[in-house]
């Protein structure tokens, strides 16, 4: 009977399986860049190791570490197959009296540390540290040392010798950064296959949770309508879903423009709540704005424009005009996490009290956070609710078609305004089925 295998066709639980990331393979030398443990410590610590020194030993663990990785970022039928095809050239070329001509030498190296290797044991101990969820970092917060490593590099005199080739607006450039060579990448490859991942994204808020955070704090601003922290809450909440934005993107939303576009919401045909954001959007060059659209009432009841004029008034009240609509005391931008405590004690209460909203299994301040749960409950909502694709697309890639052109950011605000009331019935489509 024949023995399960993998897509690779290897023995599923067999013993090439079972020594993966353990040992190296005959032919791995042939497809990743490869020197022995000692040569780089030699390249790294300009001397041989000393025998008993717990130092050095840890060093050599965590370059066979570096080199495992390197070399298994390759499949085993992938080895097997390149030493099999050399084999084969290196008997014809044997035959035909060129044998050794046909490949190229694989050394000597340089006496220096050309591989990285040095980045990657950094990021090897860095990946033994404590994690957020886990006894170890992951990958994801790991990889970010060769970014930092590259950015160093080439502010140093010997990166500013990299070579620039351009043409017309296009730019590539040549580095010798270790980091971006083929061990390293490699390496990278290697590591992230045998670390994986542990993703925990936010678990979606669904239009139900949304009209009891709503009826809850309404119920609050009935008991003191001159709350300005509760009209903040509600309107941070009900952007954020309307709106399907990122937690970090809410608190950009402006309040000067807020309050210039406020009766022109009024007077259209469709009633809506038109929300500027203003500032440094990542991947775009000086401050920028976006103006993002809701309607007055959704589907399902929810009422951004209402609790966004509350809060327009608290803070009009206060000769308050200018400046962050999410804002504290002195007037500073608050951060998106400012509101992540208040919303997990509220979804919290609805997990007691409606238990077919929020199971009681779930671990609330886990599972849900101001980052991503609007943005993925509004999604998804919208989904369920039929809206189309393309209607999803261009409310939740508003930065990636501005960065498109699709937006043209040398108008004035109100010029883009004009162009937004072009589509608005189109734009509307989204908030309108939430």
């Amino acid at each position: 009977m024949a023995k399960p295998t993998d897509e690779e066709g290897v023995e599923v639980g067999g013993p090439e399986e079972e020594s993966r990331y353990l040992q190296a393979r005959n032919g791995d030398h042939l497809v990743t860049p490869f020197q022995c443990d000692l040569c780089h410590f030699r390249n790294l610590m300009q001397r041989d190791p000393v025998g008993g020194h717990p130092q050095d030993h840890r060093l050599l663990k965590m370059i066979r570490r570096a080199n495992l990785d390197a070399l298994w970022s390759r499949e085993p039928s992938t080895v097997r197959g390149t030493l099999n095809m050399c084999r084969q050239g290196g008997r014809i070329a044997g035959g035909l009296g060129f044998r050794d001509q046909l490949f190229r030498p694989m050394g000597p190296h340089p006496l220096e540390d050309t591989f990285g290797m040095g980045a990657a044991v950094v990021m090897l101990q860095q990946s033994l540290s404590p994690g957020k969820y886990d006894s170890c970092m992951q990958f994801a917060s790991v990889r970010k040392f060769r970014s930092a490593f590259s950015n160093v590099y080439h502010a140093t005199a010997e990166g500013q010798t990299a070579m620039v080739l351009a043409k017309d607006i296009r730019k590539m450039t040549v580095t010798k950064c270790p980091t971006y060579g083929e061990f390293f990448e490699r390496f990278m490859r290697g590591m992230h296959k045998r670390m994986g991942e542990i993703t925990r994204p936010d678990r979606a808020i669904s239009l139900g949770i949304m009209v009891e955070l709503q009826r809850i704090l309404e119920q609050e601003w009935l008991n003191n309508d001159d709350d300005l922290r509760v009209a903040m809450e509600a309107s941070f909440y009900l952007i954020s879903f309307c709106c399907a934005l990122r937690g970090e993107e809410v608190p950009l939303a402006d309040l000067h423009g807020t309050i210039k576009y406020w009766d022109a919401g009024e007077v259209h045909e469709v009633k809506h709540l038109v929300v500027p954001l203003l500032g440094r959007f990542k991947g775009e060059t000086g401050e920028s704005y976006h103006l993002l659209c809701a309607v007055d009432v959704t589907s399902h009841g929810l009422e951004p424009r209402k609790w966004v004029g509350r809060l327009i008034q608290l803070l009009q009240n206060k000769g308050v005009r200018n400046g962050p609509l999410f804002r504290g005391a002195q007037g500073q931008r608050l951060k998106a996490n400012h509101f992540e405590p208040a919303l997990i004690s509220k979804l919290e209460y609805i997990q007691e009290t409606k238990p077919d909203l929020i199971p009681g299994n779930v671990e609330v301040e886990e599972e849900y956070g101001v980052s991503r749960s609007f943005r993925r409950g509004a999604t998804s909502e919208a989904v369920n609710n039929g809206v189309k694709p393309d209607v999803i697309d261009a409310n939740n890639r508003w930065r990636k078609m501005h960065q498109a052109g699709a937006s043209r950011p040398a108008l004035s605000m109100r010029e883009h305004y004009t162009d937004v009331r072009l589509t608005l019935k189109h734009r509307l489509q989204f908030s309108k089925a939430l």
